[in-house]
């Protein structure tokens, strides 16, 4: 994606139009600029992250059964 590309998504996400999916999702509270943030990663570097957020999962539910016994 461009930097052109950014800009445009980032403005839609500034201001969605009336009655858009976008619009609903902001005003529910969904952080979209999240969303952006994804956009701007490769392929590759997404698959990282979601590894790596996996991984801290597991370490979380791991401490919870720890503390659990």
């Amino acid at each position: 994606m461009d930097v052109a590309e950014q800009e445009l998504l980032f403005e839609l996400v500034k201001n969605p139009p009336t009655g858009s999916k976008i619009k609903a999702a902001k005003e529910f509270g969904v952080d979209l600029t999240l969303n952006l943030r994804s956009l701007r990663l490769s392929p590759a570097e997404r698959v990282q992250e979601m590894e790596s957020a996996l991984k801290f999962s597991e370490q979380l539910r791991e401490g919870v059964q720890r503390i659990s016994e």
